[in-house]
């Protein structure tokens, strides 16, 4: 059952772009949470068709959306960054 936990949690606080923990994480209109630049080079490749859509779930954004910052997934990638840290 732990082992179904850690799992999530890594789920949770990875970017299924560059399968990392997330930097600088951002989260689009569908919910989903990328790191700022994998979304953006991800968008980037999109512009010329003027459609943005999430990698994920496949939900289109026109016009390009702003990403703010999500401050809650980034504190977490970052407590468990120190954990793996002191782990090692």
């Amino acid at each position: 059952m732990a082992q179904k936990g850690v799992q999530l949690e890594s789920e949770t606080i990875s970017c299924s772009i560059c399968l990392d923990f997330l930097k600088d994480p951002v989260t689009t209109a569908c919910g989903h949470s990328y790191c700022r630049n994998c979304i953006k080079s991800f968008w980037d490749e999109e512009d010329r068709k003027g459609i943005h859509s999430c990698p994920q779930c496949r939900k289109t954004f026109t016009p390009r959306p702003v990403l703010e910052k999500n401050i809650m997934l980034a504190a977490l990638v970052e407590h468990r960054r120190a954990q793996i840290r002191t782990f090692f």
